[in-house]
């Protein structure tokens, strides 16, 4: 058994290693945090495992640092009934290095973090655990 990933993303094409890793996660809306004062947006979520061949999650963290704001699409943050599934994660460059990191949810629901540039962490924090069904994006 592996320990789990540990990854940083210092630019958009490793960025969008972390968003293939991360599709699929489910979040509860209230396990998602912005500290204004240290530029920090945070959020927790059950990862499925795409790079084991078992079907399987594992509880994860997620940040990015320099984080000048955030703006919600659909998500009530506060709500610990809204559960959202993430798809992507991607990178809009404005003021170079800066830019927007859009969260994609399904449903419509979306993040947009406003960065100076990008510097984002994936880190497992829990032990897996076995699923019965791989995530079907076919099924719409």
């Amino acid at each position: 058994m592996n320990e789990g990933l540990k990854l940083i993303a210092l630019d958009e094409e490793q960025l969008i290693v972390l968003s293939s890793l991360t599709q699929d996660s489910i979040i509860k809306a209230n396990e998602i945090g912005y500290d204004k004062k240290s530029k920090r947006f945070a959020i927790l979520m059950n990862r499925f495992r795409h790079e084991e061949e078992e079907p399987s999650r594992v509880r994860s963290a997620m940040h990015f640092d320099y984080v000048s704001s955030i703006k919600t699409l659909g998500i009530d943050i506060d709500s610990n009934e809204d559960i959202l599934v993430l798809l992507a994660v991607r990178f809009k460059t404005l003021n170079n290095p800066g830019g927007s990191i859009y969260l994609e949810f399904s449903n419509n629901k979306s993040l947009a973090l406003t960065v100076e540039n990008i510097e984002g962490f994936l880190t497992d924090v829990g032990k897996p655990w076995l699923i019965r069904n791989k995530p079907d994006h076919e099924k719409d």
